[in-house]
């Protein structure tokens, strides 16, 4: 079942910047079998896994994908491969957040599209399980950088995008009512509301 939470360790010292929420809260799950449980998670944006806390034990999911759906309130994220994304507009045009932080050592360059996110697991002490890693111990001299990825599905297809122009590209048939748009409104790409706005009014343009 995708409640089944398996592989543990204690983890009494949590470093909770490396978490999406500032804290561990309750989440309903939602399996692919139409089971509901609630458990007390986060998302772990170095790692991609959703972690559940119980006492000062972190547990993860056995398979992810047999997870639907995983809600914190009004906040729902849904399984692509092993990783989550965020659910943010629900509608023809959708707008998904695949939350993304990258573990920099001191005096590393952080750029998109960098090396800077650490592979090398022996790089830094972290609960490495079966099936993934759901809290690292993070060296204090170490950063936390979050940089989140942004994706667009629309006619069966993923589209990715980093500001306006990537933006822009995807809807060719309306791109100079979306540039329009964007700067009529004073859209800031990496707002997310903003970009809940422009995402609305992309599916109103389609829906003509």
């Amino acid at each position: 079942a995708a409640t089944e939470v398996c592989h543990s360790q204690e983890s009494p010292a949590v470093n909770m910047s490396q978490y999406l929420f500032p804290e561990f809260s309750t989440c309903t799950i939602k399996s692919t079998s139409g089971t509901v449980s609630t458990e007390n998670g986060n998302y772990n944006t170095i790692t991609g896994k959703m972690a559940f806390m119980k006492g000062t034990t972190i547990y993860g999911l056995a398979l992810a994908r047999q997870a639907d759906t995983i809600s914190f309130g009004n906040r729902h994220f849904v399984p692509f491969g092993e990783v989550f994304h965020e659910v943010v507009v629900n509608a023809p045009i959708t707008l998904f957040i695949q939350h993304e932080s990258r573990l920099i050592a001191p005096g590393q360059p952080v750029g998109y599209g960098g090396t800077s996110k650490v592979s090398n697991v022996d790089t830094y002490s972290h609960i490495n399980t079966q099936s993934g890693i759901y809290s690292l111990e993070i060296p204090p001299d170490f950063e936390v950088k979050y940089m989140p990825v942004y994706r667009i599905s629309r006619d069966g297809k993923m589209h990715s995008f980093l500001g306006r122009k990537q933006f822009i590209k995807i809807f060719p048939e309306y791109k100079k009512e979306i540039g329009s748009y964007i700067k009529s409104q004073g859209i800031k790409m990496e707002d997310r509301d903003d970009l809940i706005k422009l995402v609305r009014y992309c599916n109103e343009l389609y829906a003509k």
